[in-house]
């Protein structure tokens, strides 16, 4: 991933999702690797990979069992909600923008 605001979206990342990241240097600069659920993941600065997108950069939905909780995180860790948390009998769902402005859904599923 093409990463903007590398100390904050590490810090995002790693609270919102208990990830472990290891610092790589590769040509004077840092990456960081983690694995997250069978995904391979790599942030690299933004000003290597010289993409500059001005929307997302990548999409997940992810199933959380305390949406109240993701909520918090979310907003402790840099991340903005993006409009209301929407209800119904089978979910609660809630999008998050994380601090580089990619969007994330958290769904919580009802018993």
């Amino acid at each position: 991933m093409s990463i903007t605001n590398m100390e904050t979206m590490l810090d995002f990342y790693m609270n919102m999702f208990n990830m472990t990241f290891v610092e790589k240097k590769m040509n004077g600069n840092y990456l960081y690797s983690t694995t997250w659920s069978g995904l391979d993941l790599l942030f690299i600065p933004a000003e290597l990979t010289k993409i500059q997108a001005n929307q997302n950069r990548h999409q997940i939905d992810v199933i959380v069992e305390d949406i109240e909780k993701v909520i918090d995180t979310a907003l402790k860790f840099g991340g903005r909600i993006i409009g209301k948390l929407v209800e119904d009998e089978s979910s609660k769902s809630v999008g998050v923008y994380d601090p580089d402005g990619n969007s994330i859904l958290f769904v919580e599923m009802m018993n």
